[in-house]
């Protein structure tokens, strides 16, 4: 659905950009008389522009998960092994995964039942992500060892400044699964969720886990409304794989 709606709408935002770069350099090309009457046109299409940005950005968190199958079928030259299918709870040994943080029912879901010895949290600056990260260190550190302790958390160690730039989230994730190695954790072994954090920061975390040869997941929510409600309820979360790297799959 997204690359039809692409197809019609790019060449219209093209238009529509060139427009605007028009109004707004029209001084340079038009009497001074006309600049007065350019000047309320050029304001009226500082509005509209902005409009424009805000319902993308709005369609953008509303069609989500369109946009994320959008952004991996762009890599259809690329094979991805075992994309949609469940990933075994009771089967997989998961020793390491990499955990952007929007929210805490999510995170705890994966500490809870997937059981990781080592767990790197990406978080914002956003209160609801510092705070959530923060939460889930306290809770479960006598249990797991985490990228972070509550002091790193609150000096803003780490801390993704910049959540719509995939880059800043690529790296950070690379480095964590990287550092994962360096504990001898075994590759198979880590893992990379792209459920939580801002689109972009779901994108740099997919692409980290595809450079650096590692599984990617998505948790899907099965409790009220399509959401983790309660953590400790296994059955309210589903796991299943981006891209599968296991052994005999990648």
């Amino acid at each position: 659905m997204v690359s039809h709606i692409s197809k019609i709408t790019f060449p219209v935002v093209l238009l529509f950009l060139l427009f605007i770069a028009a109004l707004h350099y029209a001084g340079h090309f038009f009497p001074e008389s006309w600049l007065s009457a350019m000047h309320h046109i050029d304001i009226v299409s500082e509005y509209i522009k902005t409009a424009f940005e805000l319902t993308a950005i709005i369609i953008a968190v509303i069609k989500r998960k369109d946009i994320t199958r959008w952004f991996i079928s762009r890599f259809r030259r690329k094979e991805f092994e075992g994309t949609g299918d469940e990933f075994p709870v009771s089967e997989e040994k998961v020793e390491g995964i990499v955990i952007p943080v929007s929210r805490t029912e999510q995170p705890e879901w994966i500490i809870r039942h997937l059981k990781p010895r080592y767990v790197a949290l990406l978080y914002t600056g956003f209160k609801q992500s510092r705070d959530a990260t923060l939460e889930l260190v306290r809770k479960f550190s006598s249990t797991t060892l985490f990228n972070l302790t509550e002091d790193d958390i609150k000096n803003g160690k780490d801390m993704i400044a910049d959540a719509e730039d995939p880059l800043v989230t690529k790296e950070l994730t690379r480095r964590a699964i990287r550092h994962m190695l360096a504990l001898d954790l075994k590759h198979e072994n880590i893992f990379v969720d792209t459920t939580g954090g801002k689109v972009p920061m779901s994108i740099g975390a997919f692409q980290a886990a595809e450079e650096e040869n590692v599984s990617s997941i998505y948790i899907v929510g099965k409790g009220e409304k399509g959401f983790i409600t309660d953590p400790s309820i296994r059955q309210q979360g589903m796991p299943i794989f981006i891209s599968e790297k296991r052994e005999g799959k990648s």
